[in-house]
């Protein structure tokens, strides 16, 4: 054997052994900091509230898609956790902290959201696609006025300490009755198969200020009433109100065809007996699309308030948008619901409804985050999903205004070197969510579907200075990268 030749196995041998080695040294620190002993390495930890005990179902699925994405719960009173999933308000326990939330920590409601989900807060703001109502007594004068001009509609009575409602002419209505409220009644219900129903659209708020509002497009819950419409009667609650105990689409006679046989979801089954019909299914969710925002803008003033108690934290909202339909296609919303139900316990082909919704909004917020499932420390962990050259748009115009050297022009306040700390995290965060939206549909700043035939400017007038600013960001997106249209 030649003197090189030895020399290379010398070499060889030598390199091996630092692999070995190497190898080992890896394996035994491995072993020594795993997930038992290295907190770096340990679950991400959610917790409930109120606590619940292994017989409730409300929140099974919730607690399922969260165990499968590697979630484990923490004890109610514990501050060290990921996210709270509070299936009733929780601002209002002080023993929650939650005015201490870290900045990592999720929180599924926002502070005040109760201006939008009190049924009275909400049916007496007088919004134009709302039936009219009124509360009672303060409101009484107003609503005999508005009686006395519309003497042929009837209204629902509805005390506030309970569910119970009642079909009523104005003149049968108690004027001087306490904390009850009453709500013109939509007598012309656009039927299926004779039934009435309802439409409950899946809605999420990620932001505030500014408003960011999503919705599921997944599928919609359509609920009918149990029993036909017609011939109407006030005193068979069944034909008008949906309880519970609902018609299910897949028990309606009309639509198994699209629903049972051909495999459709309730959203489509719906739209395809509309079409069969003679009419046009999209006029509806046109106006859903419309409505949802309206609603939520105006009660933002309130709900901002009360959020600027809390100065971290990630805060969302998931909502259902309860709508009616009547015979002219025309949506009128009914309610909006707070921790809205998602147990199949009634109805079990709602399962996979539910965990669908669940799907795209764990995935929408972070909570599905694959770079969450344990909180092993990573280097630039959010930088991997968003970083600064994400967000930046239109640099020609940041170079033609001179936006490196001063930010003083309304043209450079998109600029990266223009932006501070908080613009960049919103924007970073309106990144991340449109690479995680799943099922869900961005409604608001309003999507643009093509940039040169949308006059930004016309659209923005109308906002508030921070809803405006995003709005630009979303437009200059969507021109310069066709997926960012809708």
């Amino acid at each position: 054997m030649g003197f090189a030749a030895s020399v290379l196995i010398t070499i060889c041998a030598a390199a091996g052994l630092e692999i070995i080695l190497d190898l080992y040294f890896w394996d035994t620190n491995v072993k020594k900091q795993g997930p038992s002993d290295n907190p770096g390495w340990s679950s991400i930890r959610y917790k409930v509230y109120p606590d619940i005990n292994a017989t409730d179902n409300h929140l099974r699925h919730v607690i399922l898609l969260l165990e499968k994405m590697g979630y484990k719960q923490a004890p109610i009173y514990d501050s060290d956790w990921d996210l709270l999933w509070a299936h009733e308000y929780p601002f209002l326990n002080a023993s929650l902290s939650l005015q201490k939330v870290l900045y990592h920590q999720i929180v599924n409601h926002f502070p005040g959201i109760g201006f939008i989900t009190s049924k009275v807060h909400l049916s007496t703001a007088a919004l134009p696609f709302m039936p009219k109502a009124f509360r009672l007594p303060t409101q009484k004068y107003d609503f005999l006025k508005y009686a006395e001009n519309n003497p042929d509609l009837l209204f629902v009575e509805k005390h506030n300490n309970h569910r119970f409602i009642n079909i009523r002419s104005s003149s049968s209505i108690n004027l001087n009755s306490s904390n009850s409220f009453i709500q013109e009644f939509i007598q012309n219900p656009f039927l299926v198969d004779g039934h009435k129903f309802d439409i409950g659209v899946y809605v999420v708020l990620t932001s505030v200020d500014p408003l960011i509002i999503y919705i599921y497009t997944g599928d919609a819950l359509f609920r009918y009433c149990l029993a036909k419409y017609y011939p109407f009667d006030a005193r068979d609650v069944d034909k008008y109100v949906v309880g519970n105990n609902y018609l299910p689409t897949w028990k309606v006679h009309s639509l198994i065809k699209y629903y049972t046989t051909l495999g459709g979801s309730m959203q489509a089954t719906f739209d395809a007996y509309v079409k069969d019909q003679g009419m046009n299914p999209s006029e509806i969710w046109l106006q859903v699309e419309e409505i949802i925002p309206q609603t939520i803008l105006s009660k933002i003033h309130e709900i901002s308030n009360k959020l600027k108690m809390y100065q971290s934290g990630i805060f969302f909202e998931l909502l259902r948008f309860d709508f009616i339909v009547d015979d002219a296609l025309k949506v009128y919303l009914m309610e909006v619901n707070m921790s809205p139900n998602l147990s199949s316990a009634h109805f079990k082909k709602n399962s996979l409804l539910y965990d669908q919704i669940l799907y795209s909004v764990f995935n929408l917020v972070g909570i599905g985050s694959s770079l969450k499932n344990n909180r092993q420390k990573l280097h630039n962990k959010e930088e991997i999903v968003t970083s600064d050259k994400n967000i930046v748009i239109n640099l020609n115009n940041c170079v033609r205004h001179l936006c490196h050297e001063s930010c003083t022009t309304k043209e450079c306040e998109l600029c990266l070197s223009c932006l501070n700390v908080n613009q960049v995290n919103i924007l970073k965060k309106a990144y991340y969510e449109h690479l995680h939206k799943i099922d869900m549909k961005r409604i608001y700043p309003k999507p643009v579907a093509n940039p040169e035939n949308f006059d930004i400017e016309a659209e923005v007038r109308n906002l508030s200075t921070k809803n405006a600013w995003l709005a630009r960001w979303y437009y200059w997106k969507c021109k310069e990268n066709r997926s960012w249209c809708q």
